[in-house]
């Protein structure tokens, strides 16, 4: 250990003498090792961290899993049958996400709620911290309205959680006691933010409620059973249930149970993309490492002749072995020190990536996990630097190295060019990753959205309960709300969805079409627009008409339909006056068929899906969409719809393009850390070349020089060189097209619209890298052969 420290000593005196060496080093170690521990933080909190909740890893998501859909929400009879299941769960918990307006204060305002059946914190293992949970009791027709809230809400409403249980808030017009405050920040992951209020859910369980497919399922195995044991369970209870309360002429759902980790499931789309930037972090570590081998390389290579003669003087291969690994060591510790700097500041950019709830839950950090890889990552880095200079000493040969001047004609390394050609292939493959997503966001960003968002601002409304308690007065509000809004200044259209398109929220229905051989209840989409909402977002009508103002209650029921449902229900057959119900009671006639939207998301493709006029369902939940150059103001729409109703909210008005954007944030903030990644490596493979450019010429300036006085032109001086050089670039090429299309099938579940053995992409990279490598090699063969070969003659 003393001999150690004073080679620490000795090789701390050494770096001191080069400062640009050693700040060139430390800076490319500090990136490298700082950004592979942060995307390993990312890793480890979504992957290897568990969720913050007891025994989490006994949490699971249940699904209905049906042909048309990969999985579908489950009905709350389903949910009910699953609860008895004690063999396999220790409970089952249903909940759905809505909204509820809160009055009393200054101005009504909307909150985001969610309904839940009263065992969730039983389940998920958390109690409150002021108050008490939601009983049983709590859910049961003619209890006491209850509630639990969040921390905010309590700390914003109450000044402090302590104070808040037993308070009553006014929520959709109704008084509701505050059972308890949730601890801060309380969320499950999968909503868009932290909800503000808990509403306890009694589940139905009538045989029309198993047409409506819109809970979340979280449920908690028992000790020792198996996420497939659960599955088979859950999947026998809706096989019974559906065999003896599906209604006269409709035949059970062909559907079975899907579970999964829930935390896998919260996690699944940000775990991809986790993945995908450690691999190119660690591949960015692999050219660094390369490119400091390179630099310490050289520093060897000149210091040949010094080390030749303390070989002379007995110097052992061991004492210089621990003498490199001493000056390894040490540049790794430095850099690994700015690498944290680097990540302390990197987690919190990361952090981005991830939705506020599943932030909350699993927000990257430097836990000592995590601060022990970047030791461990550290520790490798000093080792693997070490040996480069030890495995160019094994082949000095003492008699020419003590004879040779300084500037005698040199020998290309193989090493050096080894290591070139290792950091062109990995550059290669992150610019192939890079250039496949920007080819992802050029798709997403010209996909077929089948409604036009350009100019259209929407708004959310949810009309309450106790001032709208039945379809009809809902009905009237609609058309109130559409009356009031119309005659604002620079509206030119304007309409009613339940649900926004690319809004987050979707709603499902099992549909039985009449008279068809198939009696099999099918998911599609359940939509409800009025009959400006179509012209409103320039939905294209196919077929037959849209929804008009006669389309009221007590009309004749009728629904539009889209392209792909009529593909799903009703192939080979008229589709105009085709008849359908959800619900087993009453049934919709096909009046016209739209054109497929993108509801769910960018990525996904259209579902089958049917819309029914708001003036015959009345829901309770609408979203108002208007066109207008100018648009409206926030202001004139509050005024407007306060006119109707002083106590309903208006939240926000916002452009719906800015939901289109938010479906391709995910990918633009992939493409923009891959981007930098790659560009990052590229600027060290470029350096690569460079140096290793710049050494061999000045290592044959006298051959060089030579050459030119014997006669050799400048150019052909310049082509030896990059020739040389192209040499390698064509290697790395060779090598590195079919490592980036084998690597690139990591990355398919992230792409869209484009293959990961995508042709173009790969030429287009291949001729940049190519480019950029042979003028990285142009610059220093051009500086030697300008240099006037009798001065180079003389130096030498």
């Amino acid at each position: 250990m003393e001999w150690f420290l004073k080679d620490l000593r000795f090789a701390w005196r050494g770096l001191r003498r080069s400062p640009g060496f050693t700040f060139a080093v430390v800076l490319t170690l500090g990136l490298a090792l700082g950004l592979n521990t942060v995307m390993f933080s990312l890793v480890h909190s979504l992957v290897l961290r568990p969720l913050p909740f007891p025994r989490s890893e006994d949490l699971v998501r249940l699904y209905c899993t049906q042909p048309e859909q990969s999985s579908a929400s489950p009905s709350e009879p389903e949910v009910a049958a699953w609860a008895e299941e004690i063999q396999a769960f220790q409970g089952v918990v249903g909940l759905r996400y809505t909204s509820v307006n809160r009055t009393g204060g200054e101005v009504p305002e909307r909150l985001l709620a969610a309904r839940v059946t009263p065992n969730l914190l039983s389940v998920v293992g958390v109690s409150p911290i002021a108050g008490r949970p939601f009983e049983p009791m709590d859910a049961q027709p003619g209890a006491a309205p209850a509630a639990l809230i969040s921390h905010g809400l309590a700390t914003r409403l109450f000044a402090t959680p302590e104070a808040a249980p037993g308070q009553w808030v006014q929520l959709d017009g109704s008084g509701v006691l505050v059972a308890g405050v949730l601890p801060r920040g309380f969320a499950l992951g999968d909503s868009s933010r932290e909800p503000d209020v808990w509403l306890p859910l009694l589940l139905r369980t009538t045989p029309e409620a198993l047409g409506e497919h819109r809970l979340t399922v979280l449920a908690r195995l028992k000790p020792g059973v198996s996420l497939e044991a659960a599955r088979q369970a859950a999947a026998q209870r809706s096989l019974m249930l559906h065999r003896g309360d599906a209604g006269p002429g409709i035949a059970a759902p062909p559907h079975g149970v899907e579970a999964r980790s829930w935390q896998e499931d919260v996690t699944g789309q940000v775990r991809g993309i986790s993945y995908a930037l450690w691999g190119a972090a660690l591949f960015v570590l692999m050219i660094a490492c390369a490119n400091v081998s390179n630099l310490l390389l050289a520093r060897a290579v000149h210091r040949r002749k010094e080390n030749a003669i303390r070989i002379a003087l007995g110097a052992s291969l061991r004492r210089r072995l621990l003498e490199s690994i001493a000056e390894s060591t040490l540049l790794a510790v430095l850099g690994g020190m700015v690498g944290l700097v680097f990540a302390n500041w990197g987690i919190d950019a990361l952090s981005l990536l991830l939705a506020p709830t599943l932030r909350g839950l699993t927000a990257p950090g430097l836990p000592p996990s995590v601060l022990l890889f970047a030791v461990g990552l550290c520790t490798g880095t000093a080792l693997l630097l070490g040996l480069v200079p030890a495995l160019d000493s094994l082949q000095m040969t003492l008699s020419p190295l003590l004879k040779e001047g300084h500037g005698s004609t040199g020998t290309r390394h193989r090493l050096r060019s080894g290591l070139v050609v290792f950091q062109l292939v990995m550059a290669l493959v992150l610019l192939t990753g890079a250039g496949l997503s920007m080819r992802t966001l050029i798709y997403l960003t010209h996909v077929e959205l089948g409604f036009q968002p350009e100019g259209v601002m929407y708004a959310s409304l949810q009309l309450p309960a106790h001032r709208y308690p039945d379809v009809d007065s809902r009905i009237r509000a609609a058309a109130r709300l559409e009356e009031s809004l119309s005659s604002l200044p620079g509206v030119d259209a304007l309409g009613l969805q339940q649900d926004i398109h690319l809004g987050g929220s979707t709603r499902s229905s099992s549909v039985q079409v009449e008279a068809t051989d198939d009696s099999t209840r099918r998911p599609a989409e359940h939509r409800v627009a009025s009959p400006g909402a179509f012209k409103t977002l320039g939905v294209p009508l196919r077929h037959g008409r849209l929804f008009e103002a006669s389309d009221s209650a007590g009309a004749p029921e009728v629904a539009v339909v889209n392209e792909s449902f009529v593909r799903v229900f009703l192939g080979g057959r008229e589709p105009l006056g085709a008849r359908f119900t959800f619900d087993g009671n009453r049934w919709w006639t096909v009046v016209g068929i739209v054109g497929d939207v993108r509801h769910r998301e960018l990525t996904a493709p259209p579902a089958p899906a049917f819309y029914l006029p708001v003036g015959q369902v009345g829901p309770d939940q609408l979203t108002l969409v208007l066109r207008g150059a100018p648009a409206p103001t926030l202001r004139q729409v509050r005024t407007a719809v306060s006119g109707m109703d002083p106590e309903l909210p208006v939240p926000s008005l916002e452009p719906l393009g800015a939901l289109v954007a938010r479906g391709r944030q995910r990918f633009t903030q992939v493409l923009t850390l891959l981007s930098a990644f790659s560009s990052m490596a590229l600027a060290l493979a470029l350096l690569g070349i460079w140096g290793v450019v710049s050494y061999d010429v000045t290592q044959r300036g006298r051959e060089l020089s030579i050459r030119h006085v014997l006669g050799a032109s400048e150019r052909s001086l310049i082509w030896l060189v990059v020739g040389e050089t192209g040499r390698l670039v064509a290697l790395s090429l060779l090598l590195g097209v079919p490592t980036a299309m084998g690597l690139g099938q990591g990355l398919r579940s992230l792409l869209h619209g484009v293959s990961p053995t995508d042709i173009p992409t790969l030429l287009e990279v291949a001729v940049l890298l190519g480019g950029v490598g042979l003028l990285a090699a142009w610059l220093p063969a051009r500086r030697v052969a300008k240099t006037d070969p009798a001065r180079a003659l003389r130096a030498d």
